[in-house]
């Protein structure tokens, strides 16, 4: 057995946190991890100190076929939970959200057909995936189909009877990319139309609300690397809205993620593109409009792919680039904008691989955070006591 495994199987059998390093508040916690080649963490949510959840993808060690990740902390340790499987053999959840514990919601993609084992489904070319689980065992929704191909990129419940994903789809061969939206209610989720914004391409990747008619979706319109620009949508309870944004015309940007604190206190975070550099980017909604906030970060490659607005504070998750080699992010907000918190180092060895975080959320009620993503093959999961309940 290598070193590195050595490593990862002695975190796994003891179940015990790692302990942090003295100069970051974040403290490493083991997560199992069911594949020896590739288990990805992409988005995560709490619903009590004894059930938070992380979703994600894993490639079968057998088949080489990609899957769904599920795992569950219990209030003492990460478990694996067992994923309906598809017909297809390729699915992906890429984000979780809940109105409690015994209605959990997970959203992503599946292929439109059987692949090649050394083909991973691609989201782009596949089918919106949802989940739905009791907090015991999870099951597929029932989704009209909608297009060609398309995927689900975020999700998030204002109640149990009132609940919202977001992603982009395909609406026939040759078509751009549009913006997916669907709506949960008591009849189950239906499409519901975007704005009109034109002819480009439209991705939808973050969304949160905090009542039946205030809720946000974030994204960009475009395509990443090529004159992508940030939007951001608002739901007023009728009809979608785009939200303006004071952007320079000649920065390339992208959101991937917002919070809502409260009503008209709206956090959103992803980056902007210029002169061949990629920096991390932050917006603050407050007093009616969008604000840009200052990101304190040095390095090159920045982007920021998660973020969480709690009483306690703001913080927001992403990576960096140092050698063409992916490195962890983790930034909160100090009243004068956001700056760099010291994650702990993973092991020598998965440093090298790199490493960078995907998602986080907040404990409710508890001042705790969760911080997850991947380093190496190997998921990456963090926690911190903000110490504010």
């Amino acid at each position: 057995m290598s070193s590195l495994s050595t490593v990862l199987l002695a975190l796994l059998l003891t179940g015990q946190p790692v302990v942090a390093e003295r100069d970051s508040p974040w403290t490493p916690v083991p997560t199992p991890n069911p594949s020896m080649a590739t288990n990805r963490l992409l988005g995560t949510t709490a619903i009590g100190d004894r059930a938070a959840w992380s979703v994600g993808t894993w490639q079968d060690n057998l088949t080489g076929r990609q899957r769904s990740l599920i795992q569950r902390w219990d209030g003492a340790t990460w478990q694996n939970v067992d994923a309906p499987a598809t017909r297809t053999g390729h699915d992906s959840l890429t984000a979780i959200a809940g109105s409690g514990p015994a209605d959990l919601w997970a959203v992503g993609f599946t292929a439109r057909s059987k692949h090649d084992p050394d083909k991973p489904a691609d989201p782009d070319q596949g089918r919106p995936l949802i989940m739905r689980s009791d907090g015991i065992t999870w099951a597929f929704e029932d989704l009209d189909p909608v297009g060609v191909s398309g995927h689900l990129s975020a999700v998030d419940m204002i109640s149990a009877d009132d609940g919202w994903a977001v992603g982009s789809y395909v609406p026939q061969e040759g078509a751009v990319p549009q913006g997916l939206i669907l709506r949960r209610t008591r009849a189950g989720w239906q499409h519901v139309p975007p704005p009109d914004l034109g002819s480009r391409p439209l991705h939808l990747t973050g969304l949160t609300g905090t009542r039946t008619d205030d809720v946000w979706a974030v994204g960009y319109l475009g395509t990443l690397g090529s004159a992508a620009e940030a939007v951001v949508l608002h739901w007023n309870g009728e009809k979608w809205q785009q939200s303006p944004l004071d952007i320079d015309p000649g920065v390339q940007s992208a959101l991937f993620s917002v919070s809502a604190r409260a009503p008209g206190d709206v956090w959103a975070v992803g980056y902007t593109w210029a002169a061949g550099k990629r920096t991390g980017f932050a917006l603050h909604h407050t007093a009616g409009r969008w604000q840009q906030v200052p990101v304190r970060v040095d390095e090159q490659g920045t982007q920021l792919r998660s973020v969480v607005a709690v009483p306690a504070g703001v913080w927001a998750v992403g990576y960096y680039l140092v050698d063409g080699v992916d490195n962890a992010l983790v930034m909160t907000y100090d009243n004068t904008g956001f700056v760099k918190e010291a994650p702990p180092s993973p092991p020598e060895a998965l440093n090298v691989a790199g490493t960078a975080m995907a998602g986080i959320t907040a404990t409710p009620g508890t001042g705790g955070l969760w911080a997850i993503g991947c380093h190496g093959d190997r998921t990456r999961v963090l926690h911190r006591d903000t110490g504010v309940r």
